[in-house]
C-alpha cells in the first residue's frame, strides 16, 4: 500500500478546496430577509412551494430539495421560512439563519413567474445544459420578469432546427461579441411607444447594435461596415412596415449612453419618462448582493473528488461540501499524531479513518 506524508495530503487536499470554493465562494450564514428587496442572486425551490431563497437558504435550509438557480434577479427578497412556503397548509419548519419562531411574511415587492417552475424562455421549457443554445436575459425584464430565453427563440424558431453541434450558427442571429445586453420582445411589446421614440432618435445607433425580429429571423442591424447611414438604418428599420415583434441587442456601454440620453431630452419625453421613473437601472449599473467571503480555513476533507465534480447538481455540491465541514475537526485530531511524530499517512490509514466515520 502506498504511503504518503502529512504534507503531501494536506496539500491534496487543498487543491480539493480550491475546487470547492470556486463553486461556493461565499459564507452561508446570513440570511438576505431582512435587507428586503435586493437584486440578488435567487434559487428557486421547486420542493418547497417554488418559492425563491437567497444563496445562504440555499445551502443552510434547502440543501435535500429541488433546487433551481436562477441567478440575478432584481427587487427580490428572500422567501425562506415565510408565509408563502408554508400557505398551503405544510408544517412550519424556521429558516435555519434566522431561527425564527412563526412564518416571517412575504415581501409582496417579490415577483414569481416561470423561472421559479424550473421553466425558461418562451418555450417553457427546462434548462438544458447539454445543448449548445445559447441563452440570454432580458436587461429590462419588466414584463418578462428578467426571463433567460433560447436563441433560436429570439429569432422565433420554436425549435432547433437542427441538431447542436459545437460551432453553432444561426443565420440572423448576432455575434455574441458584437452586443452587450438583450432586450425582449415581450418587454418591447409592452412599451413599444418607447423604443419607438428610442429608434427614432438620432442618437439611438450610440445604444441600439441590432433590431432582431421574429417569426421570420429577419435581422436588421446597425454595423461598422453598413454603406448606408447608421441613424437613417435606425429609423428605416422602425419605418419599414412590418409588425412583428422584435428583441433589441445594446451596444458595449449602453448604460452610459442612456444616461446621455435621458439627460438631454426634454421633461415631457416619453423616453425620458421611462428612463427615469419606469427603468432607471437602464442607466446605471445595478450593484448586486453577494454575500461575505468565506474566510480562508484549512483544507477540506476528501470524501471523493467526485463529490466536486462540476456537473453535479447544486444540492448534490451543497451536501458534499457540509459534509466535508462537519468532518473537519475529526480529521484534523486524527492527522495531528502523525504530524508530530513526523510519520507517513497510509492509504489504509485514511481508508479507515473514512470508514469509522460512515454515517
Amino acid at each position: 500500500m502506498a504511503e504518503i506524508s502529512v504534507k503531501e495530503y494536506v496539500k491534496k487536499q487543498e487543491q480539493l478546496e480550491d475546487e470547492a470554493n470556486e463553486l461556493m465562494p461565499f459564507d452561508p450564514s446570513y440570511c438576505t430577509y431582512s435587507m428586503g428587496p435586493i437584486r440578488q442572486p435567487v434559487y428557486a425551490c421547486r420542493t418547497c412551494r417554488n418559492i425563491g431563497v437567497c444563496y445562504s437558504c440555499s445551502i443552510q435550509c434547502h440543501t435535500s430539495c429541488d433546487l433551481v438557480e436562477l441567478f440575478d434577479k432584481r427587487d427580490f427578497s428572500c422567501d425562506c421560512g415565510t408565509d408563502r412556503q408554508f400557505k398551503g397548509g405544510e408544517e412550519f419548519r424556521p429558516c435555519n439563519i434566522r431561527k425564527n419562531s412563526e412564518p416571517d411574511v412575504g415581501d409582496m415587492s417579490n415577483r414569481y413567474g416561470q423561472n421559479f417552475q424550473g421553466l425558461f424562455c418562451s418555450c417553457h421549457k427546462e434548462y438544458d445544459p447539454n445543448t449548445t443554445a445559447t441563452m440570454l436575459q432580458c436587461v429590462l425584464g419588466l414584463e418578462c420578469n428578467e426571463d433567460w430565453y433560447h436563441d433560436h427563440c429570439i429569432l422565433g424558431i420554436e425549435t432547433n432546427p437542427d441538431p447542436v453541434t459545437e460551432d453553432r450558427v444561426l443565420p440572423g442571429f448576432p455575434e455574441l461579441a458584437s452586443f452587450d445586453g438583450f432586450i425582449s420582445w415581450k418587454c418591447i411589446d409592452k412599451y413599444r411607444s418607447v423604443f419607438e421614440r428610442l429608434l427614432s432618435h438620432e442618437d439611438a445607433d450610440k445604444i441600439v447594435a441590432h433590431k432582431v425580429f421574429r417569426k421570420d429571423a429577419k435581422c436588421l442591424e446597425t454595423g461598422e461596415n453598413e454603406k448606408t447611414d447608421k441613424k437613417r438604418s435606425l429609423r428605416d428599420m422602425e419605418n419599414s412596415g412590418t409588425s412583428d415583434s422584435y428583441s433589441l441587442f445594446l451596444k458595449e456601454g449602453f448604460r452610459e449612453e442612456f444616461k446621455k440620453l435621458r439627460d438631454s431630452l426634454e421633461k415631457d419625453d416619453v423616453l425620458k419618462a421611462f428612463l427615469t421613473n419606469t427603468a432607471p437601472f437602464l442607466c446605471e449599473e445595478e450593484k448586486v448582493y453577494e454575500p461575505p467571503k468565506e474566510e480562508e480555513q484549512g483544507s477540506l476533507v476528501e470524501l471523493g473528488e467526485s463529490a466536486l465534480a462540476k456537473n453535479l447538481s447544486h444540492q448534490q455540491t451543497l451536501a458534499s461540501l457540509l459534509a466535508f465541514q462537519q468532518i473537519k475537526t475529526k480529521l484534523t485530531d486524527f492527522l495531528r499524531p502523525f504530524a508530530e511524530s513526523n510519520t507517513a499517512v497510509s492509504e489504509t490509514d485514511i481508508k479507515n479513518f473514512f470508514d469509522s466515520h460512515k454515517k
